[in-house]
């Protein structure tokens, strides 16, 4: 069978809303020189990644083919990656009824007062943009957005978390942030640059609410309680990328591990975190051997419990324990400008 394979990586590059043909390059695991020299004609696309071209677009059942022509090389993060496609063609697929960028508008009812910033707004502010939130879902693995991408909404999370990562030419990311339940996605619509350099993929699935940035705009401009709340979370938000980047510089795997995990329960509503041990090693920029040998010692140590991708956390006090300074910098630096 011929195949227009032109047509159809311009197809999937618009069911999966990639900006430029690099973003979409960058999933399928190819260099932004590759696609250039097949867009000039100066070579092929490879065997598998018109498989997994035909796969993303459901073309037919091919994900035991690409699965069986994954190099040994970085097959998890190839594995990673390629789910990471489908998810979010399949998503947008889904959107076209129901919602415009890559989240999913749903009929569910979730108080404004389940997000902190929220919470925090005087009862008059907070009924002016009610109606104007909308409820959407945020699968795991979902790419909220891409570095660059035009910032149309600010999400505002209730049970769900994002992680903000900076992503490398080559592939290579760590990430940068996380925000949750304390507080939101997108300052630069408001701060004036309205894009950012940075990739905002779905850490822990769950919701967020989702405002327009006109709403915002119009509200941050009336100079009340929402632009000085705003602000302060921006401090603070500011204070924890400075403080990731010392801990990634000067602190152990292990410590950062701790961090990390810690940062992300103060954001759900559990002691359990459902992540694999190949997406922490993307988190924190290291390798999975790493991740493997401290996950192993803290449950060895009865600090935690980790069965399939799921994080119990059984000693939250010996945890903090044997975590740097960073994560109580951030929390206390959170609290101080927002309140606990």
């Amino acid at each position: 069978m011929q195949f227009d394979w032109y047509g159809l990586f311009d197809e999937l590059k618009r069911r999966g809303r990639f900006n430029s043909d690099a973003q979409l390059a960058d999933s399928l695991m190819l260099t932004r020189a590759q696609i250039s020299a097949w867009r000039t004609g100066k070579s092929e696309l490879g065997t598998l990644t018109k498989i997994k071209i035909l796969d993303a677009l459901g073309h037919d059942n091919l994900r035991s083919a690409v699965m069986s022509l994954l190099p040994e090389k970085n097959r998890q993060e190839q594995i990673l990656r390629h789910e990471q496609l489908i998810a979010r063609v399949e998503q947008t697929a889904f959107n076209t009824i129901l919602g415009s960028d890559g989240t999913n508008a749903v009929p569910v009812e979730i108080p404004p007062i389940t997000n902190q910033l929220l919470a925090a707004l005087p009862p008059d502010e907070r009924e002016r943009i009610e109606p104007h939130l909308s409820t959407v879902t945020m699968p795991l693995g979902h790419v909220v957005y891409e570095s660059g991408d035009h910032l149309s909404h600010v999400y505002l999370p209730t049970t769900s978390i994002i992680s903000m990562l900076y992503v490398m030419e080559n592939g290579s990311s760590a990430e940068i942030a996380v925000v949750g339940k304390d507080g939101l996605l997108g300052v630069a619509l408001f701060m004036g640059g309205e894009t950012m350099p940075n990739r905002a993929i779905v850490q822990s699935a769950g919701h967020a609410f989702r405002l327009s940035g006109a709403v915002v705009k119009d509200e941050f401009a009336r100079g009340g309680a929402l632009q000085r709340i705003f602000l302060r979370y921006t401090q603070a938000l500011i204070t924890q990328m400075a403080q990731t980047a010392v801990c990634n510089r000067h602190h152990s795997i292990a410590q950062q591990f701790c961090r990390w995990l810690l940062l992300s329960l103060d954001r759900l509503r559990s002691n359990e975190v459902q992540m694999t041990q190949e997406l922490i090693a993307n988190m924190l920029g290291v390798r999975r051997a790493s991740v493997t040998e401290t996950a192993k010692r803290l449950q060895d140590d009865g600090v935690i419990r980790y069965t399939r991708g799921l994080i119990e956390v059984m000693d939250r006090k010996a945890l903090e324990m044997q975590v740097c300074e960073c994560y109580r910098v951030v929390k206390r630096e959170s609290e101080r400008l927002l309140g606990e």
